[in-house]
């Protein structure tokens, strides 16, 4: 994938200011890590510009909540205070999941 690409997708995007904010060394550095990321999960040719900067940004969300964090160390269920989070699932975003594992039509039979 190319990083000028991705870089200009996410500079235009509305909700991306964790992104914007970083420098162009960290930009680098979560984009190849997303692209990397999903490559381990999906067909390289699958991958889009658009997909790549949703992961990227799914990526940061989680980085500044700590839920990546916890997930990364197999963590399941997390109780603070009376407030308790599950994490279900991969660290893969939902809208990325969405965009490349679309939903087939069920075929079924008429009687």
């Amino acid at each position: 994938m190319d990083f000028t690409l991705i870089d200009a997708y996410l500079e235009k995007m509305h909700f991306a200011d964790q992104y914007k904010k970083l420098e162009h060394p960290a930009k680098e550095s979560i984009i190849f890590e997303a692209t990397e990321l999903l490559k381990d999960n999906f067909a390289e040719v699958k991958l889009t510009d658009r997909a790549i900067a949703l992961q990227v940004l799914f990526m940061l969300e989680g980085e500044e909540e700590e839920y990546s964090k916890l997930k990364r160390h197999g963590v399941k269920s997390y109780a603070v205070k009376g407030v308790s989070v599950s994490f279900d699932g991969n660290n893969i975003a939902p809208d990325v999941l969405a965009i490349l594992q679309p939903k087939k039509a069920s075929v079924g039979r008429l009687i």
